[in-house]
């Protein structure tokens, strides 16, 4: 059977990303945003320029502020927080909200959450949430926000260049900062751990249709980060790229089955990555390149189904029959998964949003050839479709069940 997964396809098929490029080519300002067609590789005119705007920082709560660039230090705020200065150097992250039409960012010289309304192109600050904040740690040693990006689930996200942070922003209503914690490194890392800020700074998040974010680093490192644990894996470096192309932008192609990579130092073409192989080749546009400090799409990689990373329906009725769930629908915080003719041995039952986000899991040791196991679900999971997976000691999937869940 087919594996049955969530891809929103036809509603994430930006054919454009928006990008903070300069003024005018070589320059280095990144004030100008622009949008990217990556149909033809046309930039488009400068919609916004930041610079313009940067004439009068106030310190106000959160409000409406037309014209201007919002971006000024609030000065009564926690020990954690010294006096930052305002925007002069440009944005390096932004994070593209499709639902709301939204483009947030930070400026580079204070981390601080704002955005821009692309219906009015009014300008907005978040009053009082500051990255380094929320996570508690020094702004000026941190360096600057500069990966951001909305995945599927409604929230933002960006990683602090030592990887210590995970920090996550909701998009409904005004935006709230959470620290997720720290990164932690799948042990084949090894070398190549995600806590190393001289090498794995800079760059741009993309996310993906399974509950996990791809960080390319400035050194053109990719790794991949499991939002529900933070696990994060080194996967490759991009080949392909000439020797001083140092990525600063990422989007997802209109298929969702590309990475469009662009530099701020490299102006001769901007590169479309194959996230099997990690392979890069240019782009066949014609038209002029600029220099970009990032990109912004709200397209999603469609990843290659695998039997550990995704979600799958059983492949055949022997599978179904297999695991039983009930009942289901769910109409309490606990269901009975049912085990048929498994191997005796230990398993792992986790409870997975449509998304393949981990909801929970808990394991359980077979013994019999039929023996059930009460699965509680936690209270704050909202109502609605998930799945419940099977694992074994290798963590191969040996069933998988659909699970509505319903709450009066």
């Amino acid at each position: 059977m087919m594996p049955l997964l969530l891809n929103s396809a036809k509603s994430q098929n930006d054919h454009f990303a928006y990008a903070m490029t300069s003024v005018n080519k070589g320059v280095g300002n990144w004030v100008a945003l622009r949008k990217l067609d990556t149909r033809t590789g046309e930039f488009g005119n400068i919609l916004l320029n930041m610079q313009d705007n940067d004439q009068n920082l106030n310190d106000f709560p959160t409000e409406r502020y037309t014209g201007q660039m919002v971006s000024s230090p609030v000065n009564t705020v926690t020990s954690i927080m010294n006096s930052q200065p305002a925007s002069g150097s440009g944005v390096a992250a932004i994070a593209y909200d499709r639902k709301a039409n939204r483009l947030y960012y930070t400026p580079m010289n204070i981390d601080q959450l704002s955005y821009v309304d692309l219906s009015s192109m009014e300008v907005f600050t978040v009053s009082d949430q500051f990255f380094s904040k929320a996570g508690k740690y020094d702004f000026r040693n941190a360096g600057p926000i500069s990966r951001m990006v909305i995945a599927p689930d409604n929230f933002g996200y960006t990683i602090t260049n030592d990887g210590n942070h995970l920090i996550r922003f909701s998009t409904n209503g005004s935006p709230i900062l959470a620290d997720l914690g720290d990164l932690l490194d799948d042990p084949l890392n090894k070398e190549m751990t995600i806590h190393s800020p001289c090498s794995n700074s800079g760059g741009d998040l993309v996310a993906d249709d399974a509950g996990h974010l791809y960080l390319v680093t400035g050194s053109n490192k990719v790794f991949k980060v499991d939002i529900a644990t933070r696990l994060t894996s080194y996967l490759s470096t991009i080949s392909g790229l000439p020797p001083k192309f140092t990525t600063s932008g990422v989007a997802v192609s209109e298929d969702g089955k590309q990475l469009v990579i662009i530099s701020s130092v490299y102006s001769d073409s901007y590169f479309l990555v194959d996230p099997v192989t990690w392979n890069a080749s240019p782009s066949q546009t014609t038209h002029e390149i600029f220099e970009s400090a990032d990109l912004a799409n709200s397209n999603v990689l469609f990843t290659k189904v695998t039997a550990n990373s995704s979600l799958f329906i059983a492949k055949s009725q022997e599978d179904l029959i297999k695991i039983r769930v009930f009942p289901n629908p769910a109409m309490d915080d606990e269901v009975s998964v049912q085990f048929n003719e498994l191997q005796p041995g230990n398993y792992t039952i986790q409870l997975a949003n449509l998304l393949g986000g981990r909801v929970m899991q808990q394991n359980a040791t077979i013994t019999g050839h039929t023996q059930t196991e009460v699965l509680h679900i936690p209270g704050q999971a909202p109502q609605g479709f998930y799945y419940i997976r099977i694992l074994d000691e290798k963590n191969n999937v040996v069933g998988t069940q659909k699970l509505v869940v319903e709450r009066w």
